[in-house]
């Protein structure tokens, strides 16, 4: 299996409103490192749970924004 290469958009945000959704687009968290899908089919987290995407409410919630990547999925 080919590993996934991503390109950075944005690191940091003020709110939540600014980070952008799309098939091929990722949340990276810069303290645990995890990679989130931002249109998932269930709800997701990272693994410290500074990310958490409640697909059930249509809600994204961020507790370190600074620590909040956006990321393309190239390949």
């Amino acid at each position: 299996m080919k590993k996934a290469t991503y390109e950075v958009l944005k690191v940091g945000i003020k709110d939540t409103s600014e980070a952008i959704r799309g098939k091929d687009i990722y949340y990276k968290c810069n303290i645990c490192q995890s990679i989130v899908p931002s249109t998932p089919k269930d709800n997701v987290y990272c693994s410290c749970n500074n990310i958490n995407i409640d697909k059930d409410l249509n809600r994204m919630f961020v507790s370190d924004k600074p620590n909040f990547v956006i990321l393309k999925r190239v390949t």
